[in-house]
């Protein structure tokens, strides 16, 4: 009888209205590649400027600075975030040749980058232009 009575109460134990559970699952965001944003800038005689970015994936990082005015020889440079948040260490670096617009691109990892646009010493006042990133 005490089998019959735990076997019983078994059965009735799988028995009634229980809502069954299911597995929970999570779903994130995917990752949506090349990331592209376009700032305007100035930079005077012998300066610089610099903007960090970050990578969410590995891959090519490409910035282009247009818009160049007036006409000067500018540079830019990608490379990493100064330790002490000062600029940009750039690692690889172009110079504008026709005066009007240049490009630099170079493979990135994860971690902290930066885009860096510099003038000459030699310009004569402060110039503007228009630095467009693409990065994974």
């Amino acid at each position: 009888m005490l089998v019959s009575c735990a076997a019983a109460a078994l059965l009735a134990a799988g028995c009634g209205n229980d809502t069954p559970t299911s597995a929970t699952t999570t779903t994130t965001s995917p990752i949506t590649t090349p990331v592209t944003v376009s700032f305007p800038g100035s930079v005077g005689p012998g300066g610089s400027v610099s903007r960090s970015f970050v990578p969410q994936i590995t891959g090519p990082a490409k910035a282009v600075v247009s818009d160049i005015s007036p006409p000067t020889a500018l540079s830019v440079a990608l490379g990493i975030p100064r330790a002490d948040g000062s600029g940009c260490l750039p690692a690889i670096s172009s110079t504008s040749g026709n005066l009007q617009s240049v490009e630099v691109s170079s493979a990135v990892g994860l971690g902290s980058f930066c885009v860096m646009v510099y003038a000459p010493a030699s310009s004569a006042d402060a110039v503007g232009f228009t630095v467009t990133l693409t990065y994974p």
